[in-house]
């Protein structure tokens, strides 16, 4: 078959005068019976475990191709299929055509600078000169009354020190317990990192057999079927929900405006850190690279990512962009969308439903909701029941997956992990004063909580082997629900056990103090680790030859610069604007450890 991905040398094409390299997508067609396509069209139906090899993606230097020709080069587009045919007729006996929009460019183009990126550059500058200047009178001015105010947010010794510090004491046992959930939080942010990082290795790849072949080795399907460790997010989020509100607000009055209040405050806590990076997706990540594969990916991939986020921001900003589907605008944020419309419901949850009966009936009610919208969403769209990382949809980055889009994203269907969690971190305020002495003869069945979960991430894999079977469509149905309720359920039971110490080996792990540095800065690595690896992916010099190194390089490098452009950005950014938020807020000393601790 022909490959997927080619290639012509870049710097060459640059060699003469007026030089322009072409990304082209086109799909092999035949004016006649051919066996070959016949074939290839038959290999690329199975599109779980292969690539669609009659869609080609090639890096053509048009120049280079069209030189012997001595009528002028009119349209592009005409010149590049009659080359095609021309090479395709000669090699395979198929023919080409060409898919709109071309995507070209010469050696001299260059990104102008327009009043966005003037807009961003000038705030960046002024966030850099904030954090010069906090740094300063911090250093030399401790005695200077402006130093102490909102300059002193951005002291780069004052946030260092705030980083590394461990939560101040509580008498409280469930926030003493609560440091474990630090631990869970960097593993799974590290897992889901590593899993992200394998996009660049499965674009523009010279053996695209070899990323195949996985399929066929089971050690990989706890990679391909781990896009459920996400769930583990949901359920932390509403576990710290609850004990927060359980702490500040339980005792007292609230009302809709508590609502709000919390609503505006989780809101403005986010968006800040969020709304900076927002601005530089849109402007200057586009100018930042260069090479052979940058000169179309920033026109295909980022150029379409910074349009998107011109023209879609206020969805991001109103945290509803994980309900328009198409968009390229910084993909990640869909978890940060569907964790705000949660949020939203379990203060809806916890103001207005006040008695203990109330709230076991609407959270038994949304759980129950939540399942049903997931059966649904499977039985209507024809899904999958897990989101599998497949060689197609590796090429587009998930946007057009229909599993993606209906099942994984939307808020609606991550009820029942937000409903777990919820009832985790009741569980663990009301118990916190409890003797729980009686339950550590079950401290044996929570070791074997990471292979159930591992088990039924592994159980993804019928679907995969009998994917044909037409038994499998009600069991799809049925797992959609199934599988997430499990995961999710095994997951709480482990959290609740190591906040209450049921055992000690898993609970000594994930309390060491590395974790809890490491977990200010899991927002921060997940707000910049996939723009890092669209920069990588853009910034290949050819084809890569893939292999069990080379992807073990890209994890451990991807891994690491993204919790290092996290360190960074916590340092300059976030840090600083989450001390003005809490600033803002009139947070007073108490609330503030209290909340430092959760």
């Amino acid at each position: 078959m022909p490959p997927v991905y080619h290639l012509d040398p870049y710097e060459e094409c640059f060699f003469d005068p007026g030089g322009v390299y072409c990304d082209i997508n086109f799909a092999l067609v035949s004016d006649e019976p051919s066996a070959l396509l016949n074939m290839i069209q038959q290999y690329s139906s199975e599109n779980v475990i292969h690539y669609n090899h009659s869609n080609l993606d090639y890096g053509i230097c048009i120049t280079k191709k069209y030189k012997n020709r001595t009528e002028p080069m009119i349209d592009r587009k005409m010149t590049l299929e009659r080359w095609l045919n021309h090479t395709f007729w000669k090699n395979y006996k198929l023919k080409t055509r060409v898919k709109d929009p071309l995507y070209c460019g010469a050696s001299a183009d260059e990104i102008p600078i327009d009043g966005p990126d003037i807009f961003v550059a000038v705030m960046s500058s002024i966030i850099i000169t904030l954090n010069l200047l906090g740094s300063l009178l911090d250093f030399f001015g401790a005695n200077c009354k402006f130093a102490k105010g909102l300059v002193s947010c951005f002291s780069l010794r004052q946030n260092w020190n705030r980083l590394v510090a461990t939560p101040d004491q509580t008498n409280l046992p469930t926030l003493k317990n609560l440091k474990p959930i630090n631990g869970i939080k960097v593993i799974c942010m590290v897992f889901v990192i590593s899993i992200h990082s394998f996009l660049p290795v499965t674009n523009y790849m010279s053996n695209t057999q070899y990323f195949e072949s996985f399929f066929n080795n089971y050690f990989y399907y706890i990679i391909f079927n781990g896009t459920i460790i996400m769930q583990t997010f949901f359920i932390i989020s509403g576990c710290l929900f609850v004990i927060k509100y359980c702490l500040d607000v339980e005792e007292k009055t609230a009302n809709i405006m508590t609502a709000l209040k919390f609503i505006f405050f989780r809101w403005l806590r986010l968006t800040l850190p969020y709304a900076f990076l927002l601005g530089f997706t849109s402007t200057w990540m586009r100018h930042l690279g260069s090479g052979p594969l940058w000169q179309f990916f920033v026109q295909r991939f980022i150029g379409n990512e910074v349009k998107d986020c011109r023209r879609n921001w206020w969805m991001h900003l109103l945290y509803v962009n994980n309900y328009f589907t198409g968009s390229e605008c910084m993909g990640q944020t869909w978890y940060l969308a569907a964790d705000m419309q949660l949020y939203c419901v379990s203060i809806c949850v916890f103001v207005f439903f006040k008695s203990v009966k109330s709230r076991k009936i609407i959270l038994t009610s949304l759980f129950l909701i939540g399942c049903l919208f997931r059966m649904w969403n499977t039985y209507y769209h024809n899904l999958d029941p897990i989101l599998t990382m497949t060689p197609e949809q590796s090429r587009y980055l998930f946007q057009r997956d229909k599993n993606f889009i209906h099942l994984y994203v939307p808020g609606h269907t991550n009820l029942p992990a937000c409903v777990i969690g919820l009832t985790l971190g009741y569980i663990a305020y009301t118990y916190q004063n409890h003797d729980i002495e009686k339950f550590k003869k079950y401290r044996q069945a929570l070791w074997l909580i990471p292979l159930v979960l591992v088990g039924i991430i592994y159980t993804g894999l019928i679907f995969i082997i009998f994917r044909d079977a037409v038994s499998m469509y009600y069991m799809k149905i049925f797992f959609s629900a199934a599988s997430v309720t499990l995961f999710d359920t095994f997951v709480a039971i482990l959290i609740l056990g190591c906040i209450f110490k049921i055992e000690d080996i898993y609970t000594s792990f994930l309390e060491w103090n590395g974790w809890t540095i490491s977990s200010k800065l899991t927002y921060s690595a997940y707000l910049v680790h996939i723009g890092l690896i669209r920069y990588v992916a853009g910034t290949k010099a050819a084809l890569i030859h893939t292999s069990f190194i080379v992807m073990l390089m890209y994890v451990l490098g991807t891994v690491t610069l993204s919790f290092a452009g996290a360190f960074v950005f916590w340092l300059v950014v976030e840090a600083p604007l989450n001390q003005i938020f809490k600033a803002l807020i009139h947070i007073n000393r108490k609330a503030r450890n209290k909340n430092e601790v959760v």
